[in-house]
C-alpha cells in the first residue's frame, strides 16, 4: 500500500467510529480480538528465577483482574522456573494466560514454548544488536539479512505451532535495530516494516496466532505508529489484534496521563484488543488506570458487515493526515500579553464561577500555573463580585477573561451597563452560542474590540447533520474579524465527554477546508464522575496529538493549582509544550538492576525542575534506544553499577549506585543544560 492510499484509508472522520475487527488469537483459556472484551494486562517485577515471589503476584494480579500475566526470561535459570511457577498458579487455582518476555536470544524463546501461552518477541534486537552505526544496505544485502532473520525465528515459529502458542511480535521504539533505522528511518514506519518483517516469517510458517505492538515512550510516535500498522494490515486475514502501551510511561499523576494520552487516541480510532499501562510503581498499580482507560475510551465493535453502511458511520469531511504529527496551522493571535496560534505553545485556561474566591496571588505563584483565568457569568447576580476579581486577577499577573452565557449574553447584546462593565475590565470576551439562529453583527457590535472567543453549544454530535451545522457556524464567523479564537461549549450534552473529540475534529475539519486559520481553544466536558488524570487526559491528549488546538481549559475544581498542573502534564504528554523534566522511566521487571522507584525518586527530586527528557532505566534492553529519545540517561549496567547518557551515547558507566545520581547531576552541569531550581539562591 502506498503512503498515499495508506493516509487516504486513514483520513475519513467517521462520525460513529467503531473498533478496528480483528482475527481471534486464542492464548490459553482466553481469546482476544474479534468481538471479545478488551483484556488487561501486566508484568511481575520479581527475577523469574524466583519461582514463589514470581507466582505470588501473579497470583495477587489476577485476583486484582489481571488477565495476562507477562513475566521476563532472560536466562536459562528463569526459563526452568517456569514449570514451577506454572505448578503455583495451578495449586491456586489460577489459570491467567503466562507470557515470556523475550529480548536477545533465540535459544531462550526455544526453550519457554511448552511452558507459556505466548511468547513476547522484540524484533529489534531478537537477531540484531543496537549500535547506532550508520550503513546503506544493497537489495542483495538487504535479502541476506532477511534469510538471517529468518533462519533464527522460525525455528521459534514452527515450536509455538507445535505447542499451539500464541505469539506476540512486541517493536519498541527504542530498540529498533540499526539495519531498519538505516533504510526506514527512527520512525513509525521504521516500527510497522520491523514487525512486518517478523509476521511476514510467521505467516509463511503457517503461524497466525499473532498480536501486535508497537510501543514508545513518545505518544506521537505510538500513536502514529498503531495507524500506521493499521492501514498497512488492511481488512480480513492478516488484521491481527493490537497490545496497546505506552512504554516507560513512568509513575504518579505525569505516568498515567501519558499513558491515557497514547491508549485513549488509539481506542477512539478503534484500534487495540489488550491494554497494559506500563508504571513505574507496584504492577497492582497499573490495573485500576487500565482498567478506566478501556472503560472510557473502548469503541463498540460494527453491529455486523452487513449492517455497515455509509449511512450507519457517515464521513463529514476530510480529517488531518493522521500520520502526520505536525501542529494544524494557526494564526497568531495576541491575548493581553498571551500570544495564541501562530508558533506559540497551547495555552493552559481555568474557568471559574465568580461565587467561589481563590487566592489568585498564590495560584499565579504555582509550578507552573495557568495563564487565563476565566470567569462564566449568566445574570446579573453572578456578576456582582465578578468585577473586583477580574480586577484581583490581573494585578495577580495573571490575564483575565470573562464568558458570557444566557441573560448575560443578553445584556451585553442589549446595552446593560452592568455587562458593558464586566466586559471592559476583561482582556478576552467568550459568548456561548447556539450553532444556529444568531445574530452575528449585534454580537460583534456589543463585543466591541475585544478578542472573542465562540463556544459553540453542541450535543452529543452524533450525526452528519450536527457535525455540518457545527462547522458551517464557525465558517460564516471566520471570516468577521481577525481577534477570534473557536471552541464548544462541553456543559452542554456531550454525555460523558467522549463525543466531544468528535466535536473538535468536525470544527477543525470544518475550518480547514474553508481556509481559516482560527485558533481553537479545547474546553474539556468534566463531567461528575470524571478526573482531569484520565478522563480529560484521554480527551485533550488525543486531540493535541492530532494536531488540534491552541489552548487547553477546563472548569477548576477545589484546588485549582492542581488542575492547572494536570492541563501542563496533558500538553507534555502529548509533546506540545515541555514545561519541565519529563521522566521517561520503565516499569520494573525481573531484569531491573536497581529498586526503580526508590531511583526514580531521587533522580526527580534532583532534577524535576529542569526542562529537560531524563531517561530512568533498569537495564540495557531499551536503555540505549530510549537515550535517542532523552537528552540525558540514566541506564542500569549490571548490579549496582549504573552508566549514564547523553542521548544514545555511553559517557559513563560502572558508576556505584549510590554516587549515580549526584553525578548525573555533574553530567548536566557540564553539558551546560543546568538551572538551580525556582527559589534557590546560587552560591
Amino acid at each position: 500500500m502506498t503512503a498515499v492510499s495508506r493516509v487516504s484509508a486513514l483520513r475519513r472522520l467517521e462520525l460513529s467510529p467503531r473498533r478496528r475487527r480483528t482475527r481471534e488469537v486464542r492464548i490459553g483459556e482466553l481469546t482476544i480480538g474479534g468481538d471479545r472484551p478488551i483484556a488487561i494486562q501486566s508484568m511481575t517485577t520479581p527475577k523469574t528465577s524466583d519461582a514463589e515471589a514470581t507466582a505470588a503476584q501473579a497470583v495477587a494480579l489476577a485476583r486484582a483482574g489481571c488477565e495476562i500475566v507477562r513475566v521476563t526470561v532472560p536466562s536459562k535459570a528463569d526459563a526452568e522456573a517456569l514449570p514451577r511457577i506454572r505448578a503455583i498458579l495451578k495449586e491456586e487455582k489460577i489459570f491467567v494466560p503466562l507470557v515470556a518476555d523475550i529480548h536477545f536470544s533465540p535459544r531462550i524463546a526455544e526453550m519457554v514454548v511448552p511452558f507459556v501461552e505466548k511468547v513476547r518477541i522484540n524484533p529489534g534486537n531478537f537477531a540484531d544488536k543496537k549500535k547506532f552505526e550508520v550503513r546503506e544496505y544493497s537489495d542483495t544485502e538487504w535479502q541476506e539479512e532477511i534469510e538471517r532473520v529468518y533462519a533464527l525465528f522460525a525455528p521459534v515459529v514452527d515450536r509455538a505451532v507445535e505447542y499451539g502458542v500464541a505469539l506476540r511480535i512486541g517493536v519498541n521504539h527504542g530498540s529498533l535495530s540499526d539495519r531498519i533505522v538505516n533504510r526506514f528511518g527512527d520512525s513509525p514506519a521504521g516500527m510497522a516494516e520491523s514487525a512486518l518483517e517478523f509476521v511476514r516469517i510467521a505467516e509463511d510458517r503457517g503461524h497466525r496466532d499473532l498480536v501486535i505492538s508497537l510501543k514508545s515512550s513518545n505518544t506521537q510516535v505510538m500513536t502514529r505508529a498503531y495507524r500506521e500498522m493499521s492501514a498497512r494490515l488492511g481488512e480480513g486475514d492478516s488484521s491481527y489484534p493490537f497490545h496497546l502501551g505506552v512504554t516507560e510511561a513512568g509513575d504518579g499523576i505525569s505516568g498515567r496521563i501519558k499513558s491515557a494520552a497514547g491508549i485513549a487516541l488509539c481506542l477512539s480510532d478503534g484500534l487495540g484488543d489488550t491494554v497494559r499501562v506500563s508504571l513505574t510503581e507496584d504492577p497492582l498499580a497499573e490495573l485500576p488506570v487500565a482498567q478506566e482507560i478501556v472503560r472510557r475510551f473502548a469503541r463498540p465493535l460494527p453491529e455486523d458487515d452487513a449492517a455497515s453502511t455509509d449511512e450507519a458511520t457517515p464521513v463529514l469531511l476530510e480529517a488531518r493526515n493522521p500520520l502526520d504529527p505536525t501542529p494544524r496551522s494557526s494564526a497568531s493571535l495576541l491575548i493581553g500579553s498571551l500570544e495564541y496560534g501562530g508558533t506559540s505553545v497551547p495555552r493552559v485556561e481555568l474557568q471559574c464561577l465568580p461565587s467561589k474566591t481563590a487566592d489568585w496571588q498564590a495560584l499565579a505563584s504555582a509550578f507552573p500555573p495557568p495563564e487565563v483565568i476565566d470567569l462564566r457569568v449568566g445574570t446579573e447576580s453572578d456578576g456582582s463580585k465578578t468585577a473586583e476579581t477580574l480586577d484581583a486577577v490581573r494585578r495577580a499577573g495573571l490575564t483575565p477573561a470573562l464568558t458570557l452565557d444566557g441573560d448575560a449574553l443578553e445584556a451585553l447584546q442589549n446595552g446593560a451597563p452592568w455587562a458593558h462593565d464586566l466586559a471592559r475590565r476583561a482582556e478576552r470576551l467568550a459568548f456561548v452560542l447556539p450553532t444556529t439562529g444568531v445574530d452575528h453583527e449585534a454580537l460583534l457590535a456589543a463585543a466591541g474590540e475585544h478578542p472573542l472567543l465562540l463556544l459553540f453549544r453542541v450535543g452529543a454530535c452524533r450525526s452528519a447533520e450536527e457535525a455540518h451545522a457545527l462547522a458551517d457556524a464557525a465558517v460564516s464567523w471566520a471570516g468577521r474579524r481577525k481577534q477570534m479564537l473557536m471552541g464548544i461549549d462541553p456543559l452542554i450534552g456531550c454525555d460523558g465527554g467522549g463525543d466531544i473529540v468528535q466535536a473538535y475534529r468536525a470544527l477543525a475539519a470544518g475550518l480547514d477546508v474553508s481556509g481559516s486559520r482560527v485558533p481553537i481553544v479545547l474546553f474539556d466536558a468534566r463531567g461528575a464522575d470524571d478526573d482531569l488524570i484520565v478522563a480529560s487526559a484521554g480527551r485533550l491528549a488525543g486531540l493535541l496529538l492530532d494536531g488540534i488546538g491552541d489552548a487547553v481549559r477546563v472548569v477548576a475544581g477545589a484546588d485549582p493549582a492542581s488542575d492547572a498542573a494536570c492541563l501542563h502534564e496533558i500538553l507534555q504528554a502529548s509533546r506540545r509544550r515541555l514545561e519541565k523534566a519529563e521522566f521517561i522511566a520503565c516499569p520494573s521487571c525481573g531484569r531491573t538492576l536497581f529498586d526503580l522507584e526508590e531511583t526514580t525518586a531521587r533522580v526527580r527530586a534532583l532534577t524535576s525542575h529542569l526542562k529537560l527528557k531524563i531517561a530512568v532505566m533498569g537495564c540495557v534492553v531499551n536503555g540505549p534506544g530510549e537515550m535517542a529519545d532523552a537528552d540525558f540517561g540514566y541506564v542500569g549496567w549490571g548490579p549496582g553499577r549504573v552508566a549514564l547518557f547523553v542521548r544514545h551515547e555511553m559517557v559513563e558507566r560502572d558508576i556505584p549506585q549510590q554516587d549515580a545520581p549526584a553525578r548525573l547531576v555533574d553530567l548536566i552541569k557540564s553539558r551546560g543544560a543546568w538551572n538551580d531550581p525556582p527559589g534557590k539562591v546560587k552560591t
